[in-house]
């Protein structure tokens, strides 16, 4: 019927409506838009519509059989008619064809790169009782922004031992091919993966850059892992009776309920449950002190109330230190684990913090504080005593530090300054040479015109109609320039890593903090060498925490229902995942699953709306 269209509340909501958020309105009004330079309708098209089913299916984590939920099938055969509801085999197809095609883009933008790639790997074992091996590429792209990727998330056999690492890994990089363009590999500290990464080494040495010398980076998470773990050894009872009264709280709903009536009768705020710390997992004994602290009058009352030995001042004494102790190694760990942003030249910085954490002498007045101090020493002296050489030239690669940082170190721990530097120098130089043959090599592919080619030879050659004394002028021009060049290669010119090295360290800003890839961005053309050069040092991952994403999505597309999911089908889902849409949010390091049902039910009421209008406007 005439005058019953929706146009006036399309302009209502376009033009009138304020109470509707601006980014809300535009995206209604972009399912009512035609195609541009097109009369006609949007024309459904039931290919692109199975691929957003599918990346659906992938984003959410849902499990196939949901393509067959009447409910489901309901929903699509309301917003469009003509679309036949596909399977649950057909969603799976769709879901491994996306996949692929995703999978061949990042191929081809890694093999674009002029950088090289650095990983991470780690280990998984999944309610299947299989293990996997998780591996993550990490690199700087063009416009000098850090990406993490995840390439790999391949089965391997049991046992998980220095052969299964080594063909796990070995696999991943043949399928990408990467054994050329691999920078380093972290992994943590066990000993299969020492051992994996050394007859990697042996047998692929020689086809990866610069030989693979300085490949195998040490997890710094699981080296301060096990550093403060041998300190706690020391003083297994030190806060026993303070996780004993923790314990019998969280031990039935009816204790931890009479906990929380203490708690609100003190003013504190109530706690579905407080932390309980687990066998090597250092941080969770952190987190169990952090909260009984916050309530320890509470936690002393309900002692009492049940007839319980209370923790002694001297237990709580013990645990607020012990608390204050580890409060470093907290911090320390969350700036290793960040991936984000560059972590590789803070690391040398980092280190010595700790370094000065276990030497301070204020740890001699407390007995138990003292012995955990010398404990975790012995591990730092045996696994950071000597830094990977790449960690030391991508500290030098900030250019608030340079080689200031570097000497400060080694003087700091006692060693030959003048010696360790004159090698972290011959090693920046051999590392600089490598990458000016890369650079050398992309250049020859630029054209250049034959009127901008270089003549200057031709300038100085007389030509027989010109006069006596231009032909003089020349000659003696020539024959200065000959005498230049002869004398100049006794004084080599400055290239570019001398030009870095000896101008003065850049300032930091107030908060003590410099973008370090927006400064090689905005001087790259300046250093057009070492630019290519510290994006790759400062690509360098030094913990294997990023893993964890993919081991958490992993597990919650597994979940206890879907057990049956072939390791093929598993990696095509938690890769793909990663590339579409990725784990994390702007805030907590999660994906926000709030985010994504709000933007597809604005799509299912888009698809409604425009039905809709279809059926009016025919």
């Amino acid at each position: 019927m005439a005058g019953q269209g929706t146009t006036h509340l399309n302009r209502h909501i376009a033009l009138y409506c304020h109470e509707i958020p601006t980014e809300d309105r535009d995206r209604f009004l972009a399912t009512m838009k035609t195609k541009p330079n097109d009369g006609d309708q949007h024309v459904f098209d039931p290919v692109v519509f199975r691929g957003l089913i599918a990346k659906y299916f992938i984003s959410a984590e849902i499990a196939f059989r949901k393509a067959e939920d009447p409910c489901w099938k309901e929903m699509i055969n309301y917003c469009q008619p003509s679309f036949r509801a596909v399977g649950r085999q057909s969603v799976r197809g769709d879901c491994l064809l996306l996949y692929e095609e995703e999978k061949l883009m990042l191929v081809d933008r890694i093999a674009k790169q002029k950088s090289h790639v650095s990983l991470t790997a780690d280990l998984w074992s999944s309610n299947q009782n299989l293990g996997y091996l998780g591996v993550t590429a990490h690199f700087i792209d063009d416009e000098f922004e850090l990406q993490k990727k995840i390439i790999a998330f391949k089965q391997i056999s049991f046992p998980h031992n220095s052969f299964a690492v080594q063909d796990g890994i070995t696999a991943c990089l043949v399928e990408w091919d990467l054994i050329d363009k691999v920078f380093t590999l972290t992994l943590d500290n066990a000993s299969v993966n020492n051992r994996a990464m050394t007859d990697m080494r042996d047998a692929l040495g020689s086809q990866m850059f610069f030989r693979g010398e300085h490949c195998h980076v040490r997890c710094g998470a699981h080296v301060l892992n096990i550093m403060v773990q041998s300190g706690l050894k020391v003083i297994p009872n030190a806060v026993g009776r303070v996780r004993d009264i923790i314990k019998v709280v969280i031990s039935t709903p009816s204790c931890l309920q009479s906990f929380n009536a203490i708690v609100q009768t003190l003013g504190l705020k109530a706690k579905s449950g407080l932390v309980l710390d687990v066998p090597h997992c250092w941080n969770s004994t952190f987190d169990m002190l952090h909260e009984a602290l916050k309530y320890k009058a509470a936690l002393n009352r309900f002692a009492r109330e049940n007839f319980m030995d209370s923790p002694l001042d001297e237990d709580w004494a013990k645990a607020e230190a012990l608390h204050g102790f580890l409060q470093e190694f907290n911090e320390a760990t969350k700036a290793f684990s960040t991936d984000r942003h560059p972590t590789a030249h803070f690391f040398l910085k980092m280190v010595l913090a700790i370094r000065l954490v276990l030497l301070d002498e204020a740890w001699n007045s407390n007995e138990l504080l003292n012995a955990i101090a010398n404990a975790m020493y012995t591990k730092f002296q045996k696994y950071w005593a000597q830094p990977n050489m790449v960690l030391l030239i991508a500290a030098v690669l900030d250019p608030s530090q340079k080689l200031d940082l570097i000497k400060f170190y080694f003087y700091t721990i006692g060693e030959n300054v003048e010696v360790k530097m004159r090698e972290l120098k011959q090693y920046m130089r051999r590392y600089y040479l490598e990458y000016e043959k890369i650079v050398r090599c992309q250049s020859l592919h630029v054209f250049i015109p034959p009127d901008e080619q270089d003549t200057s030879e031709d300038t100085f050659i007389c030509s027989p109609s010109g006069s006596g004394q231009l032909c003089g002028k020349r000659r003696v021009e020539f024959a200065f320039e000959q005498f230049a060049s002869q004398n100049s290669s006794a004084r080599p010119e400055r290239s570019e890593l001398d030009a870095y090295l000896e101008d003065p360290r850049v300032p930091k800003r107030a908060d003590d903090s410099i973008n370090v890839l927006a400064w090689w961005k905005k001087n790259a053309d300046a250093y057009p060498t070492l630019s290519l050069m510290a994006r790759d040092f400062l690509a360098i991952p030094v913990s294997t925490v990023s893993s964890e994403s993919a081991f958490s999505a992993a597990g919650r597309i597994l979940g206890k229902n879907r057990t049956s999911l072939s390791p093929e089908t598993l990696e095509a889902l938690v890769c793909a995942k990663d590339w579409l849409i990725g784990f994390n949010d702007e805030e907590e390091g999660t994906f926000s699953y709030k985010k994504l049902d709000f933007a597809y039910l604005l799509l299912f009421c888009g698809c409604l709306i425009f039905t809709f209008c279809n059926q009016v406007n025919q």
